[in-house]
């Protein structure tokens, strides 16, 4: 497919981003795209406050405006000040990676002349260019869904494969990491493991406490190693739950940190266990050894990118069902075993030599 002449001339992009972490995680191959093709344009993200901080510092984002609707943006007065701010940005393009209709209307009310997105959620007359979504089959991964955006665009030629995605951190928030460690009593030559056990999307997506729990008890008498629970705020009572359970003693950062700072104290992980959710796509995109438990999702389709990754699961007729609660026994989950994720670990351990390594350079 070739370029179309007037895409040369854009100089001043808005790209949506996406509302998850994961999502915004995948789709950074996007952007990276989207930059190769403009390399001296001015790339502007309209992003969420919890997604914001990941965008920090990559190169194929100029600056971001974020959309803030719980305070400065709230309510149609908050929205409309939102879209009179970037009327005045006089942006040539939006591509829209959120595919939920109020993207399309933001990007309509502050007149940018090209809006190229998915015709989803009734939004196809807003859109300059309202493409049709492509079907899972023609695309596969999710990250390949929001490459296929600019390819149908014409944006782009055809999406090159994804071998990996690179999320890295500044010397200043290693030297913090290093440092917290310190204080938190985990600095040293023993093994750091992190463990993620929530998931925002859902229960449908958590491996059990007591599993979770049994396994840290496991690999702390293994591999003489300290475990680091990680987590959002609300999800500090589960990591609670998890450390309560187990007969050694973990340590919480549990609701303790920024989703940066959360970046900086899992590369300094020797290992990360977690579910399927946005801090699997971290873990994997920092190049941290990651073993995921899945059970409801499609680790085809939503799965970590990355060679040093082990999915474990345990295959059921009704998964993947994308529920976010279970309405049966939760047999997906049931049948992951203590033992199997265990193995998993090691094998990973094994494989890649990881009790000789330093932890991940990001």
């Amino acid at each position: 497919m070739t370029t179309p002449t007037r895409f040369a001339d854009w100089q001043r992009i808005m790209v949506r981003a996406t509302n998850w972490v994961g999502d915004a995680v995948m789709s950074l191959p996007t952007l990276e795209a989207l930059r190769a093709r403009f390399p001296r344009a001015e790339i502007v993200l309209v992003s969420k406050p919890w997604v914001s901080e990941l965008y920090w510092y990559h190169p194929a984002v100029n600056r971001q405006i974020v959309y803030k609707p719980k305070s400065e943006h709230r309510g149609p007065w908050g929205f409309g000040r939102l879209v009179k701010e970037l009327r005045t940005e006089h942006f040539d393009a939006a591509i829209l990676l959120q595919n939920a209709f109020h993207a399309a209307w933001m990007a309509w009310r502050a007149r940018i002349p090209v809006r190229i997105g998915y015709a989803r959620e009734g939004r196809g007359f807003l859109l300059d260019q309202a493409l049709e979504p492509p079907l899972p089959a023609a695309y596969g991964h999710q990250v390949y869904y929001y490459l296929q955006l600019l390819f149908r665009a014409g944006v782009i030629d055809k999406p090159q494969p994804v071998g990996e995605i690179r999320l890295r951190l500044t010397d200043p928030e290693k030297h913090w990491a290093a440092k917290k460690l310190d204080a938190l009593g985990l600095s040293g030559p023993r093994f750091l493991i992190g463990l993620h056990p929530g998931a925002s999307f859902g229960p449908a997506k958590r491996w059990m406490p007591e599993r979770f729990a049994a396994l840290a008890d496991r690999l702390i008498g293994a591999l003489n190693a300290d475990v680091l629970i990680f987590g959002s705020p609300a999800e500090r009572p589960l990591a609670e739950e998890i450390a309560r359970t187990m007969q050694h003693t973990p340590t919480l950062a549990a609701g303790e940190t920024s989703l940066r700072q959360l970046l900086a104290l899992m590369a300094q992980c020797r290992l990360i266990v977690t579910n399927d959710s946005g801090p699997m796509h971290l873990a994997a995109a920092l190049g941290v050894p990651l073993v995921a438990v899945f059970g409801s999702t499609d680790e085809r389709a939503t799965g970590p990118v990355g060679a040093r990754v082990r999915i474990v699961k345990h295959r059921v007729a009704c998964s993947p069902c994308g529920l976010r609660e279970c309405p049966i026994d939760f047999r997906c989950m049931r049948g992951v075993s203590v033992e199997g994720v265990f193995k998993a670990v090691l094998e990973l351990v094994k494989q890649w030599n990881i009790t000789h390594e330093h932890p991940a350079s990001a």
